[in-house]
């Protein structure tokens, strides 16, 4: 069994649009809620319903052929009309709708339909985020609600042709400052951007603490993740999940197995961990050999530059290069823990 969460930032946070189609996830006992969703703020005219609000994919221009379902629903006491739905924005062609019933539809209340919205970036697409809109119309000067679109576009799998990690986060809609928009950020232990100094964690509030996969941009290798407490003087590692094969330069990739997005760590400081092969990456580089700094921590940050309380970006740099995008993580109901 394969397992994908994110779909609503991974189920809980309403990161709507893999790159691929959901698949079935795993069981995941949170025992508080998630953080609220990076979707923008908007006063949603009835009685039309769009779900979701926001779509996000990935993949390689020229290559990629993927979609996501968008569902429409009237949730009025009256019948409503959809004229027309179409994709708008300067980046428009990357995206097309698909599926579209033949139109105009007449929604009786508590009636809808679905369609879906493919990603499919032209092989001369250039590389970075891209931007469009669903437009859905009901008459010539009244809109629904609309579905916002964005697609992150690579030109290779090579490292120099993989996303940089600041355009990983704008493409899931965070704001978030890693200090720098090139792909190759410092190795230096010095933080930069918003980093902040986390080696280790506590769990802010009593409950399980969510940790999602929402980026992965390395080789293909087996990897597997967790967190880790340190029993003496050597980390005793906590595996929660492995990342499925094949999904290694996409956001928000797939997971293998039994694979868990939470865990209970009690009241207890723990760090986490990333292992790549036979390598171990610890967030503590204290108990890193021959490395300076493998994880840079930056408190989480929605549209706006909103903080996001008790969540944290966590990401690891596996080879060296400075990437720091080789697997990113969203921490949630967690806090520096007090050295």
């Amino acid at each position: 069994m394969s397992s994908k969460p994110c779909a609503a930032l991974l189920v809980a946070l309403s990161l709507a649009g893999c790159a691929s189609t959901p698949a079935p996830k795993p069981a995941v006992a949170v025992a508080t809620e998630p953080p609220p969703p990076p979707q923008r703020v908007e006063k949603v005219r009835e009685p039309l319903e769009v779900t979701p609000l926001e779509l996000h994919f990935s993949g390689l221009r020229g290559t990629t052929k993927t979609s996501e379902s968008v569902a429409i629903k009237n949730t009025g006491n009256e019948a409503a009309q959809v004229s027309e739905i179409r994709v708008v924005g300067t980046d428009a062609g990357a995206f097309k709708v698909l599926n579209i019933p033949l139109l105009p539809v007449l929604l009786q209340p508590g009636t809808g339909f679905s369609f879906s919205v493919g990603f499919e970036p032209s092989a001369t697409a250039a590389p970075g985020v891209h931007h469009a809109r669903v437009r859905i119309i009901r008459t010539e000067d009244d809109d629904g609600p609309p579905c916002d679109l964005t697609g992150l576009v690579t030109v290779g799998t090579r490292p120099a042709d993989e996303a940089s990690l600041q355009q990983i986060l704008e493409a899931l809609g965070y704001e978030v400052d890693v200090g720098g928009k090139s792909q190759k950020l410092s190795v230096a232990a010095a933080p930069i951007g918003d980093e902040l100094s986390a080696p280790l964690f506590q769990r802010a509030k009593p409950g399980s603490v969510g940790y999602y996969l929402i980026a992965r941009y390395a080789t293909d290798e087996t990897s597997s993740f967790g967190y880790y407490v340190v029993e003496g003087k050597k980390p005793a590692t906590r595996p929660i999940a492995s990342a499925a094969k094949g999904h290694n330069q996409t956001l928000t990739p797939e997971l293998d197995g039994e694979s868990q997005t939470s865990f209970d760590p009690g009241d207890a400081p723990f760090g986490l961990y990333v292992k790549i092969g036979r390598r171990l990456l610890y967030s503590d580089d204290k108990q890193n050999t021959n490395r300076v700094h493998v994880a840079r921590a930056y408190p989480l940050r929605s549209r706006g530059r909103t903080a996001v309380q008790d969540a944290y970006v966590v990401a690891f740099d596996d080879d060296g290069d400075g990437d720091f995008q080789d697997h990113v993580f969203m921490l949630w109901n967690a806090k520096p823990a007090l050295e």
